[in-house]
């Protein structure tokens, strides 16, 4: 009701005095603005302001009340509602908070930062208002960041999943390394059925850093309930999005190929529906290029510290390839896999001497890289490079 009785602000004195004489409503004579609000709200029902806030323009329809609301956005969550708000509202922008302002015609933000911003959110809404946020944008901020989340492990975003480390086995404890182009962030999550109502979580992130729902956060989420670490019908913090569980069910745990050997292995996420999870899987590691022929050329010019640096990006096209070996008989065809494109980069003396052209075909060896500032998956260092 408080939400609806705050929109009434939007119509001029005349129009409120109107409404009065409409619902036969006395005593609104010589009333200033906010007064008559108050008369109108004290005297009507919801019912009635929901219809001449309609008939106004300023709601669409029918605006389910918070007995209708409530039961929907609380989910069963434990935390209180002021807290959970403050995470949630910690994954929007400062243009986005104050729009936030602005729906729900509240003044005197302007200039706040963004933490200070929150705050004056959180103490200027009452407890309805807190639930019909909730109601009308949880799902669209906890998607939007699971998006983000799905694509940084698909290596579609400027961040790439360096490694995921197990710390404490005993209460699921992980830390997750992401790389952009020059810096990183580190996630630590923990999820058991002590603290699942609320699970121990940090990032380097701004949302993060202050208990948000970050794109760092569901990666970790994501790979703890592939683990086994929870049961997603005990998730009672945030609402989740209808099709989560379909959209993450291609994603699998896998250990990075470059601790195989070890007992401690590191891991990583690898979405087996996506056109580069055969290379994501390589990632950080040499592999062997069998063959691959030659679809383009292209010369690019960096430079670093006054320092130029001319090399080549080849385009290869039917890619036969597989792990870098120690040893030639360690060598099993049926282990090969197969790409539609792969891109290698090659200096600017490797091109010389190899003189490729389109329509070559070519074998090498090289690291599997994530290219965050080209956004593709990229071979560099390379070696060996022959033509077929």
């Amino acid at each position: 009701m408080s939400y609806m009785i705050k929109l009434l602000s939007n119509l001029r004195v005349k129009e409120l005095k109107d409404i009065c004489r409409t619902y036969d409503i006395s005593g609104y004579s010589g009333l200033k603005k906010a007064e008559l609000i108050s008369l109108i709200a004290r005297t009507l029902t919801e019912k009635n302001i929901q219809d001449i806030l309609t008939q106004k323009g300023l709601i669409d329809g029918e605006v389910e009340s918070i007995k209708e609301i409530k039961p929907i956005v609380k989910t069963g969550r434990e935390v209180e509602t002021r807290k959970y708000l403050n995470y949630l509202l910690h994954s929007l922008s400062v243009k986005e908070l104050k729009q936030v302002c602005r729906d729900f015609q509240l003044s005197g933000y302007s200039g706040l930062k963004k933490v200070d911003l929150i705050d004056f959110i959180l103490d200027s809404l009452a407890e309805e208002e807190y639930y019909r946020f909730l109601h009308e944008r949880e799902l669209e901020i906890i998607g939007n960041e699971i998006e983000t989340a799905i694509g940084k492990i698909q290596g579609k975003e400027r961040e790439t999943i360096s490694d995921i480390t197990i710390v404490n086995p005993d209460l699921n404890e992980i830390e997750i390394t992401f790389k952009g182009f020059n810096w990183e962030t580190v996630s630590f999550l923990s999820i058991t059925k002590d603290n699942i109502s609320n699970p121990d979580r940090a990032c380097d992130c701004r949302t993060g850093a202050n208990m948000g729902f970050c794109n760092h956060f569901w990666v970790g989420f994501i790979f703890s309930l592939k683990e086994g670490y929870f049961d997603l019908s005990d998730w009672k913090l945030t609402r989740l999005p209808e099709n989560f569980e379909t959209k993450i069910k291609s994603i699998q745990i896998k250990a990075s190929p470059q601790t195989q050997q070890k007992e401690e292995k590191d891991l990583i996420l690898v979405d087996k529906s996506t056109d580069s999870a055969k290379i994501m899987e390589h990632l950080d590691s040499r592999i062997t290029v069998y063959e691959g022929e030659i679809v383009e050329i292209e010369e690019k010019v960096s430079e670093f510290q006054d320092i130029t640096t001319t090399y080549y990006i080849l385009q290869l096209k039917n890619v036969k390839f597989g792990p870098q070996l120690k040893k030639k008989s360690d060598y099993d065809e049926s282990k090969l896999d197969e790409l539609d494109k792969l891109f290698v980069r090659i200096s600017d003396n490797a091109y010389d001497k190899l003189q490729p052209s389109v329509g070559d075909k070519i074998t090498l060896n090289g690291t599997v890289n994530k290219d965050n500032f080209l956004k593709m998956f990229i071979l560099k260092r390379a070696t060996k490079i022959k033509k077929l």
